[in-house]
């Protein structure tokens, strides 16, 4: 497919979820927002769907509309997602190889594609140059450490490089589905500051100057990479 043809908009997506009974999709805006703007935005995506020949002039699903549907079922069923900046990871059930990728575009667009995590730690590791920094001799001797206050006081008004990343767990099987349980939600914002390497915990307004490998660990933990591969993109 171009990318013209990849490229969904929200009630696109909500149509082929339709197809597996579906009307929730997570990190997609919610689907009744659209229904209160009237049928004609449903119909507009039908015959978008038709343009980009995921249906048939008849309106059925076409073959390239199957593949998109089925690896869409696939992401709705995930019971965890990673978000790192624009792109949203859902993972399969029985695939341990593999990936579910959600990309966020411009103008309210989206693309689905599934991914071996060899090829999404290669994608990550040229994308974010804070996977491959070099670790300061210091952060031998420790994982994360708190911020004093007065070093709190100059990160937060430090503003941070275009390449940080956020990062962002969401484990839907935990109890209670709220922003304050680190067990269902976490939320980090990465960056570098003097050479060292800064974590801020969103929910909990933390402050932490880290040491490489607990960040990478941390990222290598709930993408479920494999750590052969982290020491071959080392």
């Amino acid at each position: 497919m171009n990318a013209a043809r990849d490229a969904f908009n929200v009630p696109e997506l909500y149509l082929l979820a339709a197809a597996f009974g579906c009307n929730k999709i997570f990190g997609l805006p919610d689907k009744q927002i659209y229904l209160l703007k009237g049928e004609e935005v449903f119909k507009e995506a039908h015959e978008r769907l038709k343009e980009k020949q995921i249906l048939d002039s008849a309106g059925k699903i076409t073959e390239a509309g199957a593949l998109v549907i089925q690896a869409l079922e696939h992401y709705a069923q995930s019971e965890k997602y990673v978000r790192i900046n624009n792109l949203m990871f859902a993972f399969f059930e029985k695939t341990n190889d593999k990936l579910i990728v959600l990309v966020e575009l411009e103008n309210n667009l989206y693309q689905l594609r599934i991914m071996a995590k060899a090829f999404v730690l290669k994608l990550l590791s040229e994308q974010f140059p804070l996977m491959s920094r070099e670790p300061a001799p210091l952060e031998k001797t420790f994982l994360k450490r708190e911020l004093t206050h007065e070093e709190r006081r100059e990160v937060e008004s430090f503003e941070p490089e275009k390449m940080f990343m956020n990062l962002e767990f969401f484990h839907m099987t935990e109890r209670p589905i709220k922003p304050d349980n680190p067990k269902f939600y976490q939320q980090w914002m990465i960056f570098t500051k003097d050479q060292n390497l800064i974590m801020v915990d969103i929910p909990q307004k933390k402050y932490y100057h880290a040491s490489q490998y607990w960040f990478l660990k941390l990222l290598f933990d709930e993408l479920e990479f494999p750590y052969k591969e982290a020491k071959a993109h080392g």
